[in-house]
Parts: structure tokens; sequence; C-alpha cells
């Protein structure tokens, strides 16, 4: 057995450490095209075994090592990351073990003289060193004699006559086996050089034999006490690969230097059918007088930590009466560190403690504090490019929350993906923070951007749905329409972005009907420093739209278009991760035509004769049918939603406002709107479960408020009805009025194996009786009801919802299939 005591007088400097927890080393968050940045963003946190291998790389030293070698190192390697809160396993102590030279002499606290390899002893000055005991179980013998009862017992059947002589020469045998064993068992040998290791139990030279398994005995267990992978990790006996007397040794001495155990031993334990050995080391658990006081700092350094008083305090609260062992160390640990984890700083840990045998512990704290940002461009195969990439790398930076000094947080990590995400330049967007390999209280951090193409054109094709008669949607036109979309994401070179498309509701007439819009945006207008990460925005637009205040669900009314050719510009601000705002100004031309493109000025509807009459309201605040308008606009909006598995949780409100400037020679009118929406989920506790992608039931609560004062046009009165207002009606076909409000209520709930909802609703809007303030009445002009409710069922398929409504004013029921969310 290979023993290296290891007296108290010999561990004085020795500092008792743990190594943070595994799980919180690195953190890897990562969005990808097509997926919404907040609610796909994942996070995970790499062990310390993962991140090894780069050390492993690093620690590597020539390459004329022999391939034995080079595996110890690996393996050495691996565990280099584990050594770095484990400290003492990767740190020496030359007062544990003399440090002694090759003439002999130690320094130890006692004074003992080292052996060639600077191990020192408990002595007090003799050449004797320490006593190393080498103890090679014999236990396959034991499986010898087994083997010859066995050839015995068959020996016995063949001949019954010669049963009790070949018995009392078996037992002979046994015994003197047995006898021989013992003798090997109970060689001592008094210097490590002269360590012999017996012919017939390990067969190769050099005192070298191959490891089987490397167990331990005596070893505490619990959370936060290391396990034996922990502690094993760093050794260079390991399982499977050869092995000599001296690794043996020395592994003794990397426990030994935990600070954590008064001794450690070895046995060594052959096996002759395998030709392999298990190793086995024998642990006594340190042992210090009771916890007394306790407090922590900064490890290294002067200054502050975050953890506040009353969580140190709950440490003494909490701790159990009598002597402080490895558990009392790992109770500390556990406190301390995972408040740390608890509040997003994953790479805070205790280093080591302070103070253990007078009992006024004080533990050393790392918090983890950013030391380097890198910016990474990476190619379709993940590698980085040489060059870079074509968005300068300040466009990235100045979206980071952390800079270098500061603590690193994952919060920030999920805020850097979200707004990196967000400048519409990345496809693919990596934020991996990982230890600094040559001091493990910095963290470096590498923010892995894959670029999208800067120019693209994209050609899409559409055709519109409309319920009909029975309300059952279908195409509403023969021919299709679509888009022709140009953008160039980083204008410049700068960040900047532009975009123009244009549209047709006929591909194959395009000169009936075409649209136009060209976006551009700028972020940061106010300069990198600026908090609120101004961003300016313009607009030309030129787009035609149906109106849903000319409209009637009971006679037949011609089509009034709205045409809209005009200029936008306004400031973007984000204030917080959930409030947003934005404002601005808008110089508009509005045209109502009808169906030939033709200039109309009133609203028309089908007289009792077949023609049409032309009393109906005034579709402009012109007499001509044309309006030239300016106001300002502005928005916010406090979107506090998140994302359980793929259906929104939380809160929604918004106010917009629009304010005409006149000028005398313009209309003077003041629009307002106010929205207030609830996703309240049900039974949180037991839905989502746990590596389920079934959304959890969710109760929709919504109101929408919006009026309107001074001279309002009637293009732009406020309307009731549609897939966006009060389902299962047409758009305005309940009303167009100054006033307006809604309310709905919608259950979800969650249907296994599609991963969906299906839900019920039930929703009411009214004019508020506003509508005869309009000048022309159009609800009574065109014979709408003023008010209206709707019930009913559907399922969301994709993107799609398939509804199936019935309208209360009607009592009828229809099929309805729209795009996108409700609310």
């Amino acid at each position: 057995m290979l023993a290296l005591p290891a007296p108290p007088a010999r561990l004085e400097g020795v500092r008792p450490h743990f190594c943070p927890r595994k799980p919180l080393r690195a953190q890897t968050l990562t969005s990808k095209k097509g997926q919404s940045a907040a609610p796909t963003s994942t996070c995970c946190f790499r062990s310390r075994q993962q991140l090894s291998q780069p050390v492993c790389q690093l620690s590597s030293t020539t390459n004329a090592e022999s391939q034995h070698e080079q595996h110890l190192k690996s393996n050495l390697g691996q565990a280099a990351l584990f050594s770095f809160a484990f400290a003492p396993l990767a740190v020496a102590l030359p007062t544990c073990f003399g440090h002694g030279g090759r003439d002999g002499s130690g320094a130890g606290g006692g004074g003992g003289d080292g052996d060639g390899d600077g191990s020192g002893g408990s002595g007090h000055g003799d050449k004797s060193g320490t006593n190393v005991i080498a103890d090679i179980a014999e236990e396959d013998d034991d499986d010898d004699v087994e083997e010859e009862d066995e050839e015995d017992e068959e020996d016995e059947e063949e001949d019954e006559d010669g049963v009790e002589e070949e018995e009392e020469q078996d037992e002979e045998e046994v015994a003197e086996k047995r006898s021989r064993s013992r003798r090997k068992a109970e060689v001592v040998e008094e210097d490590d050089d002269d360590m012999e290791f017996d012919d017939d139990d390990v067969d190769l030279a050099e005192d070298q034999f191959k490891c089987s398994t490397v167990v331990a005995e005596g070893l505490p267990k619990g959370v936060g006490i290391p396990t034996e992978d922990e502690l094993f990790a760093p050794l260079q006996c390991q399982p499977n690969f050869p092995a000599s007397r001296k690794e043996v040794s020395m592994d003794l001495k990397t426990l030994l230097q935990t600070g954590l155990f008064d001794a450690v031993n070895a046995q060594v334990v052959p096996n002759h059918r395998t030709g392999k050995s298990q190793v086995r080391f024998l642990f006594k658990e340190k042992v210090w007088p009771e916890l007394e006081s306790f407090k922590v700092k900064p490890s290294g350094k002067q200054g502050t930590l975050l953890i506040p008083d009353n969580v140190v305090a709950k440490v003494l609260k909490t701790k159990v009466r009598g002597p402080s062992g490895m558990a009392s160390l790992a109770a500390i640990k556990n406190v301390v560190e995972k408040w740390y984890h608890d509040h997003g700083f994953v790479f805070a840990f205790i280093r080591d403690f302070e103070g253990m045998d007078s009992g006024n512990v004080t533990a050393n704290v790392v918090e983890g504090k950013v030391n380097k940002v890198n910016v990474v461009y990476v190619d379709d195969n993940g590698n980085a490019k040489k060059n870079g990439g074509e968005t300068p790398k300040e466009v990235v930076e100045r979206e980071l929350p952390f800079q270098e000094g500061n603590l690193y947080n994952t919060d920030d990590g999920r805020k850097a993906l979200r707004d990196i995400f967000a400048l519409n330049l990345f496809e693919n967007v990596q934020v991996m923070p990982k230890p600094n390999q040559k001091d493990d209280s910095k963290v470096d951090v590498d923010v892995m951007v894959k670029e999208r193409p800067m120019k693209t054109a994209d050609v899409d094709l559409s055709w519109g749905l409309a319920p009909n008669s029975n309300g059952i949607p279908l195409p509403a036109d023969k021919f299709p329409g679509g888009s022709l979309t140009f953008e160039n994401r980083n204008l410049g070179r700068r960040g900047d972005q532009f975009s123009a498309s244009i549209t047709s509701e006929n591909f194959l007439q395009p000169i009936d009907d075409v649209g136009f819009k060209a976006d551009y945006k700028r972020s940061y207008v106010r300069g990198t420093s600026d908090k609120l990460k101004t961003s300016l925005e313009g607009m030309v637009f030129n787009n035609r739209k149906t109106s849903g205040v000319f409209n009637s669900a009971i006679e037949e009314v011609p089509m009034v278009w709205v045409d809209r050719l005009g200029l936008k510009l306004g400031l973007h601000e984000t204030h917080t991760r959930n409030s947003k705002a934005s404002y601005g100004f808008v110089l508009e031309e509005v045209t109502t035509r009808d169906e030939q493109g033709s200039v109309v000025s009133t609203g028309r509807k089908a007289s009792p004769t077949g023609g049409l009459m032309r009393d109906g309201p005034p579709t402009t605040h012109s007499s001509k049918g044309r309006d030239r308008v300016l106001f300002l606009q502005g928005n916010v909006t406090r979107d506090a939603t998140h994302y359980v598995n793929g259906t929104p949780v939380g809160s929604r409100n918004q106010f917009t406002a629009e304010q005409s400037l006149g000028l005398g020679i313009m209309p003077f009118f003041n629009k307002h709107s106010v929205s207030l929406t609830r996703f309240i989920q049900i039974m949180p506790k037991k839905f989502p479960r746990p590596g389920s992608r079934l959304p959890p039931p969710v109760l929709v609560l919504h109101s929408r408020y919006a009026g309107a004062v001074g001279d309002l046009a009637s293009y732009d009165l406020n309307t009731l009805g549609g897939p966006y207002s009060v389902r299962g009606y047409a758009v305005g076909e309940l009303a167009s009025a100054r006033r307006v409000f809604e309310g709905a209520v919608e259950l979800r709930v969650p249907v296994p194996k599609l991963n969906t909802h299906a839900y019920a609703f039930l929703e009411h809007g009214t004019d508020l009786g506003s509508s005869k303030e309009v000048v022309g009445n159009p609800t009574a002009y065109f014979r709408k009801p003023g008010s209206g409710s709707s019930a009913g069922v559907g399922v969301k398929l994709s993107a799609i919802r398939t509804e199936c409504i019935w309208d209360n004013n009607t009592r009828k029921r229809a099929f309805w299939a729209h795009f996108g969310e409700r609310f």
C-alpha cells in the first residue's frame, strides 16, 4: 500500500478549496433566422469538462513525447479547468511535502528531509525520509484456490476412492499459498525509490502496471462535496492506461494538497485474469473546530461584493453544531454560490477558505469580471472568417450590454443576443462566455455572428381571400397579386438599412393598381453612447386599400378605394427591454376612387330602381375627393410578454395619438387610442410539463378604446368589425364612428400531439352612440347596427387561425380563416 501521511503541522498553509458548480461555467445563447429572438433564445451552460479540451490543447508542450505520455497529459488537460476553482489541485504547497531537492534536503513544516523527488517526511532532520508502504494484495491467489477446488470436485466424481487424500493435499496447498500471500503483503520498503512490485503480481518493467479502475474509499458524499470524478480528473493514474509507482506517489501528493484530508493512502490490487490492477485511494477526512463566525471577501483584492449581508448571515443560521468538515464547507459553498447563480452571475465561486483552524472562517469569492469581448464572424460551416465580415465590429459592439471590467450576467447575454439579432443583419448569433485560461477570476466573451446576405431581391405571389355569401373564404381575385422587394441591410457599411418594394393586386395588369414603399433606417443617430438607441426611420409610400367605412352587409354598395401618397419621418427610442416609443410627422395626399380609378367625393349605394344613389356621406374632408394632410404621430408600447412553448404570456399596453397641424388649408383633428391586453397563464405549476412542447392554457382579456375630435375625414373614422376587431363580421360592418369600444375574452387550451391551441372566445363592440356625430352618418346611411357581439371556437394551425363564428346579430354561423394573431 502506498501511503503518504499528512501531519497537521505540515498542512497549516493549505486553504481548503471547492470547485464551482459544474453546469454553470459557460453560457451559449443562440438565435437563428426565421425564429423570434425573445421566445426561442435558449439558454445552454457548458460544464468544465466540456470546456477543458481547449485547455488541453494549449497545454501541449512538445510533439516528441510518447503516445502514453501524451495521453496522460491530455487527461491532465481535461481536468485543468476543474483546477481553476479547486485551486490546491493545481498549486503546489512546499510546506506540505518538504519540496526538497535531489540531495534530499526537505523544507517541511516539521523539518523532515525529502527524498529525491522532493517529498519531505514528518521526521526531525534524519535521512530516512517518508515511510512508503507497498501493499499489493493477492486476491487472485484465492481465485486460483477456488479453481483448484473445482478441479478436485470433478476428480471426486470420477474416483471416489482418492477423495480424502486429494482433499488433504489441496488444503496444504491452499494454506501454503495464503501464507505466501500474507508474507508478500507485509513487505515494508523504507525508501520510496526502493518501492518494489512483485513480478508475480505486476509483470511490467520499471515498476509499471496497467490501471483498470480508480476508486475511492472513505470519501464523504453530499451536495457540493467533490465527487470521485472531480477529484480524480487531474490525476495521472487513469483507467485503462499504464501507470507507475512514481505516478501514484505524485497523485497522493496532489490529493493531499486539497487541504481537505488528514491522510490519503493508495492501494494497488492486481487481477491476474485481466492483467490489470485497480488503484484504490483511501481518504481520511480532515476535521476543523466548530464554525464560530463567517464572512466573505473578494479574492486577491480589496473591494466589496454583491452578495447581501443577510445571505452571508444565513450560513451561521443553518450551520450544524459540532466540528467542521467537508460537509460544512460544502454547505457554505451551496449558500453563497447559489445566490450568485440564481441572480445570473454564473462565473462566481468560492476560491478558498481561511481561518478554518480557529473557527472564524473567511471565504474568498470570485465574481467573474469580463476581461475581453471578441466579435467573431463565421462562415456557413461555423469557421471563423480570416478577413472578418462586411458589417463593422462597432455595429455589434454598440449593442452589447456588458463591457470590460463589468461582472458577467446571463441576462446581459440574453439581451445582447436579442439586440444583435434585432439588427436584421445576422441569421445566427451566439454569445459564448468562458473562463480566462490564465486567470479564472476573469471571463472572456466571444460573440459569434453569421451574416445574412447584405443585398437581396424577393418576388412574392399571393391571392387574397374573401368570404362568400355563406361565409366560406374563397379567392377574391382571378389573377394573383404580389410584390417585388429589394433590400440592402448594410448601406455604406455603416449598418444602415434600405428597402424598396412594389406591390400590385394584379400582376398581369400591374398598371391598374401599383403601390410602392421605400424605407430607410439609421441606428444611433445620437451617437453610440445614447442609452435610448435612438434610430432615424424614413419612409416614402403609395398604397391603395378598400375602405371599411363605405360598405354594408345588408345591401349592395359600390366599393370605395383610398389612395395614400406620402412621406413619413420619425425617431424610434428603446427605453427599456419592454418599453419603446416612436414619434414623427406624416405628410400625405389622400384620394378616394371607385373601382374604375375615378375620383369620388361621396358614398354611393344601389337605388330601388337599379341605379346608384350618390347622396351618401362625403368621402373626404374637402368636397373634391382629395385631401392633403400634415400631422404628428406618436406611439408608446409597453410589451411585457414572454413566450412559453410558442404562446405569449404576460401583458401588453399600447397608446397612439395623431395630431394634425391644420395650417388653415388642411383638416385639424386629433385621433387617439388605448389598447390593453392580458395573457394569463392558467395552472402554471402544472403546465407546461418538463420536456413537453405543449403550450399552456391561457386566458386572454382584451379591451380597446379609440376616439377622435375635430375635422376628421370619413376615411379615417374608427370602424368596428373584422378579424382584428369583432370577429365574425366584415371590416367596418358594425359601425363607422368617432368613438368605439371593443372587448374580448378568449380561453386557449392545448391540443395534444398537435402542440397547438384550440380556443373559444366572446367579443363585443359598440360605437358608444358617436356615429350620429359624423358628417353624413355612414353608419345609418349604410344601415349598420352600431354594435354587435360574436362567439366562436377555433384552432391555430401554424400561422392560420381557422374559426367557426356565430354572429349574434343575425344568429348565423360562418367559417373564417385568417393569418396572424388576433391580439
